[in-house]
């Protein structure tokens, strides 16, 4: 009888013991047992060390990838269809003119500080947002965010803008919400010096070079209905512990990482490595088309503020050349002109696809000589030199501008270095090597900034956007950037397209929850033990 009294005992204790608690929609939330079927840590090899995780400033994919979601969330954020959805937001209402949005938040959401999220908090959030959105601000025009109450938050434009919703929840710059006092304390440099958020992942540790560390944010009250997630919406259940970015910069290191169970997910595979874990029970790989590489020209200033040295440039570009050297195998990239990702259908356009992927030297020599260009004259392209992909697609058009007569430079630095120099020494380069991912609307392009580093300041271009954006019909807004589209292939060239890469995502068998959209969503993966 005392034996069957300390059996139940001891199974209760066990039960007990592997019980989690975190914070829920209607209070605690107790998560099944069976979750300690899961390892408490989860390794992730980060290809290259972010300059910071300020993503409202910093729209780096290296730096989203590991604050997006995670650390920070946004009133509104978007599904696998590119939809506004609600997230630090309950509901909102739109004006019929959609000059008036009235946002209602969500209720006793707290900070990784133990604050509660109130409305001045996600005012002044979304306002130091759009004074690093220049695109968003473009669109929305010379206004603020209002803390109209407690918990609700208002924009009032004197144009109307019909995209709002899309602005914060698709756009490169984040528009995440801290809390004011961290707003309130940003550096000189622009830049928060506190990564809380309201995430379910909370910011531990930076090893400089080495690691990054988020553990579980005990008090997170998820979101939706438990087991429905969408592009970067719905329930996060966290159910590991502590998340581990490795910061490991060589590929074959990856690689070889992955095989021995060093990590559990990696981005960065070599495409020449990834048929090691094709076809393999032991990996899953998951593939999809997440980036767009540009040559994105210097308008402020130099060589690249030459509209007739940007339409040299471009006609001297191979497109097949840079991503077949770059990424090694067709089935990893594609090639089209739309400066629309093809899946997002409604502002796809082929309007002047005849002046992309032109791989003319002879009329990119004869350009560069109109713009009273000589022997002499070198064009300077920036690029990271330990972001395999960006060194290589700069290294090729090096190349390619070479071979039609035209000398051509290399400015390279870390991507710490290299993101920052951008901003700051704008004098020392006609143009950069970076990618962008799929926006909701074209017009959220970062490239198409007046603010942001390449400085569009073409007026035809900031009109045309200003147009859309106020634009109560979707149609005419199409029509419009169609028209824009051709104008910038044929005319302005305030960028080159190369094609857009495929990114893989490789797991071990045993990892579950990850997600692939852009960039690698954390808040459900977890590792079977």
């Amino acid at each position: 009888m005392q034996r069957k009294k300390l059996k139940r005992l001891t199974a209760m204790m066990l039960t007990a013991a592997m019980t989690v608690f975190c914070t829920g929609l209607g209070g605690i939330l107790e998560v099944s047992a069976a979750e300690s079927e899961y390892k408490d840590e989860l390794h992730i090899a980060l290809g290259a060390e972010p300059a910071n995780l300020d993503i409202v400033a910093n729209s780096a994919t290296v730096s989203v990838e590991v604050a997006d979601g995670t650390i920070f969330e946004s009133l509104v954020t978007v599904n696998e269809n590119y939809e506004p959805i609600p997230e630090l937001a309950e509901s909102w209402e739109i004006s019929d003119d959609n000059t008036v949005y009235t946002w209602h938040l969500r209720q006793g959401i707290k900070f990784h500080n133990g604050d509660e999220m109130v409305a001045e908090d996600v005012a002044a959030s979304l306002n130091r947002w759009l004074e690093n959105a220049g695109n968003a601000q473009t669109m929305i025009g010379e206004t603020q965010f209002v803390a109209a109450d407690t918990y609700t938050v208002t924009l009032t434009m004197e144009k109307g803008c019909a995209y709002v919703n899309e602005l914060m929840g698709g756009l490169g710059q984040r528009a995440v919400i801290m809390p004011k006092s961290v707003v309130d304390a940003v550096d000189e440099s622009g830049l928060i010096s506190e990564y809380i958020g309201t995430g379910p992942y909370k910011f531990v540790e930076w090893k400089d070079q080495q690691q990054i560390h988020l553990t579980r944010f005990d008090e997170y009250q998820p979101y939706g209905t438990e087991g429905e997630f969408s592009g970067w919406g719905g329930y996060k259940a966290a159910y590991t512990k502590d998340i581990y970015f490795d910061i490991v910069a060589d590929s074959s290191t990856v690689t070889a990482g992955l095989q021995t169970g060093e990590y559990d997910i990696a981005t960065e595979i070599s495409n020449d490595n990834l048929d090691l874990f094709e076809d393999n029970d032991d990996y899953k790989v998951t593939l999809q088309e997440c980036q767009m590489s540009f040559l994105v020209f210097n308008k402020q200033e130099g060589k690249g503020a030459d509209q007739t040295v940007r339409q040299a440039i471009q006609a001297a570009i191979n497109c097949d050349e840079v991503m077949y050297g770059t990424y090694g195998r067709e089935d990893m990239y594609s090639i089209y002109s739309s400066y629309t990702f093809k899946d997002i259908t409604d502002w796809y356009s082929e309007a002047g696809s005849e002046y992309y992927n032109q791989g003319d030297p002879e009329k990119a020599l004869e350009l560069w000589k109109e713009a009273g260009m000589t022997d002499d004259d070198a064009f300077t392209i920036l690029a990271p030199n330990d972001d395999e992909a960006f060194y290589a697609e700069a290294l090729i058009c090096q190349n390619q501008l070479e071979k039609a007569g035209i000398k051509c430079e290399l400015l390279t630095f870390d991507w710490s270095t290299y993101a920052s120099f951008k901003y700051d020494h704008p004098d020392q380069y006609d143009a950069f090597i970076t990618s962008f991912t799929p926006k909701v609307l074209p017009t959220l392009n970062l490239y198409l900034s007046a603010t942001w580093s390449g400085w569009v300041s073409d007026e035809r271009i900031l009109g045309d956007l200003e147009e859309i954006a106020a634009n109560q019909s979707k149609e005419d807004a199409i029509k419009i950037w169609d028209d824009l589209q051709g104008y910038m292939y044929e005319t302005s060239v305030p960028v080159v397209k190369f094609g857009s890469s495929i990114k893989n995502m490789v797991t071990s068998s045993k990892v579950e929850g990850a997600e692939l959209f852009e960039h690698v969503v954390y808040s459900n993966a977890r590792v079977l033990k």
